[in-house]
């Protein structure tokens, strides 16, 4: 009877060892996993507050707006070539008889107008830019219902697309679809502005590229009621 109770009590000492070292096993691999979890994560950043940091702030649409019309003030050349994209260039849309046209370059001079027999007119703006309705010019009454530099930035020009279409109907340019198409994408990120002048208007597009302003149509046909 004795040795009966002391192999039953044998049995239950080792069963309690063994489930204490059961135990502490769990509880050692818990600590170790907690601890490689911890030391082989990487540490969380905000991607947002360092694209934030390394990107460049853009220049305002009125900020742009004005540097031009300052470069045309000064007839400064290199100031308005820093607003000229050299793989968009710029589009010079004017009136040689009836019918308007348009030219393309990739920079600005202005000891050399287009078309050579018209200047580049030298403005003495000092004012502040309207956001809203652009000026009219009234060729009867040879005047604009309004004066004052205006950008419409809630409609996109089509002046150039359109030249481009009536070239192709009344002078046979063979302008193609796919350069019509081109003309009208860059339209689309496009503002007209337009600085009224009884002598010297100045008619431009101001465009959007990745984020930054770039001068793309000079208008010298609207405004001249001559043909």
């Amino acid at each position: 009877m004795v040795k009966k109770i002391l192999g039953v009590w044998l049995i239950a000492v080792f069963l309690f060892s063994s489930c204490n070292r059961t135990a502490e096993k769990k509880e050692s691999q818990l600590d170790s996993i907690d601890t490689i979890a911890k030391d082989t994560l990487p540490i969380p950043s905000d991607s947002t507050d360092t694209i934030q940091e390394q990107a460049p702030q853009g220049e305002s649409l009125d900020a742009a707006i004005m540097n031009i019309i300052q470069a045309f003030n000064k007839q400064d050349s290199k100031a308005l070539n820093n607003y000229i994209d050299k793989t968009v260039g710029y589009y010079t849309i004017y009136r040689p008889g009836v019918q308007a046209i348009y030219t393309h370059a990739v920079a600005f001079d202005f000891n050399h107008p287009i078309p050579d027999y018209y200047p580049y007119p030298h403005t003495n703006f000092l004012g502040k830019i309207t956001i809203g309705q652009l000026p009219v010019y009234d060729c009867g009454k040879e005047a604009w219902n309004k004066k004052g530099l205006f950008c419409n930035n809630k409609q996109h020009p089509t002046e150039l697309s359109h030249t481009a279409k009536f070239m192709n109907e009344i002078s046979d340019a063979k302008i193609s679809n796919a350069e019509i198409q081109k003309l009208k994408a860059l339209e689309a990120k496009s503002y007209r502005v337009i600085l009224t002048d009884k002598n010297a208007p100045l008619i431009f597009h101001i465009t959007n590229k990745n984020g930054k302003w770039i001068f793309t149509v000079l208008d010298r046909a609207y405004g001249g009621c001559d043909a």
